[in-house]
């Protein structure tokens, strides 16, 4: 096959994979049709899970989105010989995929678990510096902090990484800063409506960036915006 239409091939598998709400199915098999959306943070994710679903279903959850990220990396690379910016490429459909899910009407998750898996596919080093960051800000009851600081010193691990004696490639920084991106999208789906609802816009717009918290979407109970 060309390669072009290789890398088209799991691009679209990668999308595939992380469109699966895992953690939407799962909370409606388990709980008896609980819609997730409609309860703290409105978010599909590990933590919103754990807060409404029990540590139970979160613990199953979080390593399945790990691997929607992981997974498709790792099969372009051993199946499709795909390498380099390709690789990054399909690491960052999946994440797309998570975040505009097909099977939600193209919302989703936060994908914060399927973009470390898909970095874990594409460079270790750069998943042990995201891990740490996530460790540091968990130690302080701080794990959205911690997430948001780790995807933001990811792209200047990239840049190390690329001019080291490693040569990563400048393909890994500039997929990481998309990664960043799409992290910060999510963080911020909404947010007109949130600010034309609640006031406050600079408030509203820090709050979503650093502590990923909207008004109306308690951490725990029913959601109560708009």
């Amino acid at each position: 096959m060309d390669a072009r239409w290789t890398l088209v091939t799991f691009c679209a598998a990668a999308y595939l994979i992380g469109s699966l709400p895992v953690g939407y199915w799962v909370t409606r098999w388990r709980r008896l049709g609980l819609d997730i959306r409609g309860y703290g943070s409105g978010n599909v994710g590990t933590a919103n899970i754990y807060r409404h679903a029990g540590f139970g279903l979160a613990a199953v959850v979080g390593p399945i989105q790990f691997v929607q990220g992981l997974l498709p990396v790792l099969l372009a690379h051993s199946i499709g010989d795909v390498t380099g910016a390709g690789l990054v490429l399909v690491g960052i459909v999946a994440v797309v995929g998570n975040g505009w899910s097909l099977f939600l009407r193209f919302d989703g998750g936060r994908g914060v678990a399927v973009s470390t898996g898909a970095v874990a596919g594409l460079n270790l080093i750069a998943l042990a510096v995201l891990l740490i960051c996530f460790a540091a800000g968990a130690l302080r009851g701080r794990i959205a902090e911690g997430v948001i600081a780790g995807f933001i010193v990811l792209p200047l691990a990239g840049v190390a990484l690329a001019v080291t004696p490693l040569r990563a490639g400048w393909a890994l920084p500039v997929g990481l800063a998309v990664l960043l991106l799409l992290i910060l999208a999510r963080r911020l789906d909404g947010v007109v409506g949130d600010v034309n609802h609640f006031g406050q816009g600079q408030h509203v717009v820090l709050d979503r960036v650093i502590h990923d918290r909207r008004p109306g979407r308690p951490l725990v109970g029913h959601r109560t915006d708009p």
